[in-house]
């Protein structure tokens, strides 16, 4: 595994719980607490998109059959995406059990309703489908990069229909999606950039930033209720933002670091069961054995965001770290 990649995964899963830690933080007016939440969300939003960057770097180059790359593919999703699916859809009803229905459950988990993260399954099995045919054409560097135009066209379509609420003519939908992330990861890995190509990414990363933060507050602010667009992991400003992150740790992060190593191992694991502990410290449960509910709010913001962040992240680890050493069962959590 190249370091970088370990470094950056490790990193974004923790993006991925601080986001989740301050998102109902969010949903109220402006204020100073509004502001911190949304300081903190922006400088995470690349999160997601740096995760598929990752895998694109690290599965578009390799030679392998049809047949041995869907094995390998097949045995990482498949049992956790069922177990995940089924576990969260009975979480939901854990209050009220009474209420849950093997009907309304199928059809959850079919249109990709089981529980607010798991869309990121779906996702990555669309991509998984996909990269036989992006590896197909991976050492024609002009076609790979000819698709990341076209896709990032698409982000600025989309911001043009944000603003008139006008489509382009053009039915453009197979470049629209993460897959451009994907193929955009294995180009950065692959080719080194000049000094200028390299300051001009950083310089479009701060400008993404400022974008993302002051964005999000304008549009807010006008509509009088929250406003996600500039937020959204496909919006250009967020593509900007997650190319800076992601070149910059493949220039710097050279070191060989043991608990990165392992957090970056358990990456998936703790993307899958965070929200459970999230859930459980704020819960009436727990609040009756200890005497508080651990949230965002706990005491204060500037108390409640680090230490839920810090515990929930904790917890999320080493339940993963466990699961990972029990036969079968370390199977949902690869």
């Amino acid at each position: 595994m190249i370091q970088y990649a370990n470094a950056l995964r490790a990193l974004a899963i923790m993006a991925v719980v601080m986001i989740h830690v301050i998102a109902s933080l969010m949903a109220v007016d402006i204020s100073k607490t509004w502001w911190l939440a949304n300081i903190i969300d922006s400088f995470a939003r690349w999160s997601v998109p740096v995760f598929v960057m990752v895998s694109g770097a690290l599965l578009l180059g390799k030679d392998e059959p049809l047949s041995i790359f869907l094995k390998k593919r097949a045995s990482k999703i498949i049992i956790p995406f069922l177990f995940w699916t089924i576990f969260y859809e009975l979480f939901t009803y854990r209050s009220q059990f009474e209420l849950f229905s093997v009907k309304a459950a199928i059809v959850n988990i079919y249109s990709g309703q089981a529980y607010y993260h798991l869309w990121f399954l779906y996702m990555i099995v669309g991509i998984y489908f996909v990269t036989p045919l992006f590896r197909s054409i991976a050492k024609n560097t002009r076609i790979l990069v000819y698709f990341v135009v076209i896709w990032f066209f698409m982000t600025l379509e989309n911001v043009v229909f944000y603003f008139t609420s006008t489509h382009l003519g053009f039915k453009l939908g197979v470049f629209w999606g993460f897959a451009g992330y994907f193929v955009l990861g294995y180009l950065l890995a692959k080719h080194e950039l000049s000094k200028r190509m390299t300051g001009l990414i950083y310089l479009g990363g701060i400008i993404g930033m400022i974008v993302t933060i002051f964005g999000t507050y304008y549009m807010t602010y006008t509509k009088g209720k929250l406003d996600i667009f500039w937020l959204d992991y496909l919006a250009p400003n967020t593509v900007f933002v997650s190319m800076a992150v992601f070149v910059l740790f493949k220039r710097s992060f050279k070191v060989n670091i043991k608990w990165i190593n392992s957090f970056a191992a358990a990456s998936f694991g703790i993307f899958l069961i965070h929200p459970f502990f999230l859930t459980l410290y704020k819960s009436s449960l727990f609040q009756d054995l200890f005497g508080f509910a651990l949230h965002s709010r706990t005491y204060h913001v500037l108390f409640g965001i680090p230490v839920t962040f810090v515990v929930v992240t904790l917890s999320s680890y080493i339940a993963v770290v466990i699961l990972q050493r029990i036969p079968i069962v370390k199977n949902i959590v690869p």
